[in-house]
């Protein structure tokens, strides 16, 4: 006897998270069921399912457009970040790409992954103006970032 399942997570050979599928009954119950990898598939199941999909898919657009408005106001005031320096401009504390994260995050409330970030001077040491970029739907933008003494 075959019954539905809706898979929970990537199981190699039958299916990715988020897919139906159909298997006997002693392998959902036995393996899948029992491991978290699948759950059985009843109208209540599908609803949830359907209910949590379209509240990622809304959260995707809010994320997008929270980067695409931060994206803007960068290219438009550049990214400054404010540290403490020596008298000869050397900073106490290096920047590199955790830093410009950070701030990007507490001052547009955003959060840009690692890979998303392309900071080529890797750590700075210096006050100056350098170049960092974001990769945005496979666009690189180029933008600026100031680093200032307090």
């Amino acid at each position: 006897m075959k019954i539905k399942v809706l898979m929970l997570k990537d199981v190699a050979k039958l299916g990715g998270k988020g897919e139906i599928k159909e298997v006997s009954d002693t392998y959902a119950r036995n393996v899948l069921i029992r491991q978290g990898l699948a759950k059985k598939v009843d109208k209540k199941t599908i609803q949830d399912y359907e209910r949590s999909m379209k509240n990622k898919k809304e959260g995707d657009i809010k994320v997008k457009w929270k980067k695409e408005n931060a994206i803007a106001c960068i290219k438009k005031d550049n990214l400054n970040i404010n540290v403490s320096s020596s008298t000869d401009w050397h900073l106490y504390e290096k920047i590199d790409i955790k830093h410009i994260k950070q701030e990007i995050l507490s001052l547009y409330w955003v959060k840009f992954e690692d890979k998303e970030l392309d900071f080529p001077e890797k750590k700075v040491n210096k006050v100056w103006t350098y170049e960092f970029s974001i990769i945005q739907n496979w666009k690189k933008i180029n933008l600026t970032l100031k680093v200032l003494t307090k």
